[in-house]
């Protein structure tokens, strides 16, 4: 059988988690399911995207991940699923969740609408999809079932993409970039790679939050910091984050989920 990687923003102050895990248990019995978070900030579909590509590297090659960050839950979104260039299986909604994961899976090979009803709870309520359609589907996938099985073939050319890029790019010696998490330590996660940055550790930097800009300096982890220093380090998703050692840096720069910050070099 087939494991089952599980991310959504249901949080877990409610039943939403435990029932969906309850309705793959029913379908697949001794299903392992990895719960990767339930914390992805509520209907962020971007961050999701971000943390779920992220996790493919670290998952065994069989996994069905079940994704469901759905704002769209009951309108014209397709509900979906893929099969990925490695053999790795995708569940989820059509909203651009599932395209960056599959695409550092080796690309999509197969997609399908999940339009046989067969494989849905009844009756479908319209505003829970991942109970009813995305959990039944990645059960059925974990025990075994062909993808077809599950619905009408798709192009796989016409799912939706992420509306934003999970990346921004260097100009010159100057970044825009957004960010795209706050931690519960109070660290922004930025939209920008480690990889490429032209940076090394002990540089200088400006940094503008929108009052004015500020020095930091990029480090290679908190400790290299003294306390209640600004610094730029690389995170464990090999992306830039902005910290203060031992502090909360999000509270002291006000900066939050989609906060647009520049760096100059």
């Amino acid at each position: 059988m087939r494991p089952i990687c599980f991310l959504s923003d249901f949080g877990l102050a409610d039943d939403f988690v435990g029932t969906c895990k309850g309705v793959m248990a029913r379908i697949a019995p001794g299903v392992s399911v990895i719960d990767l978070t339930h914390e992805v900030p509520g209907f962020q579909v971007e961050s999701g995207a971000e943390i779920l590509q992220h996790a493919t590297r670290y998952m065994p090659e069989d996994t069905v991940y079940l994704a469901v960050v759905d704002p769209g839950v009951g309108t014209g979104r397709r509900p979906v699923a893929l099969r990925s260039g490695s053999g790795a299986l995708l569940v989820g909604p059509d909203n651009g969740l599932l395209v960056p994961a599959a695409e550092a899976l080796g690309g999509i090979a197969e997609a399908v609408q999940l339009t046989n009803a067969r494989y849905h709870l009844h009756p479908v309520s319209s505003t829970f999809h991942g109970r009813d359609i995305f959990a039944p589907a990645a059960a059925h996938l974990a025990a075994g079932l062909e993808l077809g099985e599950l619905g009408e073939l798709i192009d796989p050319g016409s799912l939706a993409r992420p509306e934003s890029p999970i990346e921004d790019e260097w100009s010159g010696k100057e970044v825009s970039a957004r960010v795209i998490d706050v931690d519960r330590f109070g660290n922004a996660r930025l939209s920008i790679a480690q990889k490429g940055c032209g940076l090394e550790y002990g540089d200088e930097l400006r940094l503008d939050t929108g009052d004015g800009d500020m020095a930091i300096r990029y480090v290679e982890t908190f400790g290299a910091a003294k306390p209640g220093e600004l610094i730029l380090v690389p995170d464990s998703h090999w992306r830039l984050s902005i910290a203060i050692n031992k502090g909360n840096a999000a509270q002291a720069l006000g900066l939050r989920l989609g906060s647009r910050v520049r760096l100059r070099r």
